[in-house]
């Protein structure tokens, strides 16, 4: 649901903005669901990389993954109303991107804990010394991967996102002023 308010979004917005073509449509769908199915797929690599194991991890995973949209849409559409002319790129846009994309972050560092940090104490073959000491290990590294996630690439694809309705409105700006001339 929150994918296809953030397309509808980006080009009711494009088109209020006069920059409105069939092609921003695609464009925006395609960058969308390359961004989440490249983000499921990196999160399935690093789960397989850290042996993390969970029956129901793909349905957790695309469900976790369209969290972001949410505050794409909030910053969308406060600086669609608050600045309009600016678009994203003003200090209302830019206030409302941190704050959601913190609260995001947030979220989903809490919510991915019980994900990839399962309690091992409740398993009688991890209990032995030695397993001990892995999982320790292995519990440290699922940490440092979930800060990772929850920070930097989210940060990276909630900017993405969040820039994909303006640069694009600008590139079919510049086409179509290339077809007049």
């Amino acid at each position: 649901m929150a994918l296809v308010t953030y397309i509808l979004l980006c080009t009711v917005l494009a088109g209020l903005r006069g920059s409105f073509h069939p092609e921003l449509l695609g464009s925006i769908t395609t960058t969308a669901l390359a961004v989440v199915v490249f983000e499921i797929l990196c999160l399935k690599v690093a789960m397989y990389i850290l042996s993390i194991s969970n029956d129901s991890q793909l349905l957790d995973l695309v469900a976790y993954s369209g969290y972001k949209f949410v505050g794409i849409i909030v910053t969308l559409l406060a600086a669609g109303i608050l600045t309009p002319s600016k678009g994203t790129g003003s200090w209302v846009g830019w206030t409302v991107f941190i704050y959601t994309f913190l609260a995001n972050a947030f979220f989903l560092l809490r919510s991915l804990k019980y994900v990839l940090l399962p309690d091992s104490t409740s398993d009688a073959s991890m209990r032995a010394g030695t397993m001990h000491t892995v999982a320790r290990s292995q519990r440290n590294r699922r940490t440092q991967f979930l800060f990772i996630y929850s920070y930097v690439i989210q940060f990276i694809f909630m900017w993405i996102l969040s820039r994909e309705g303006p640069s694009s409105s600008n590139a079919a700006k510049a086409a179509g002023s290339g077809s007049l001339a």
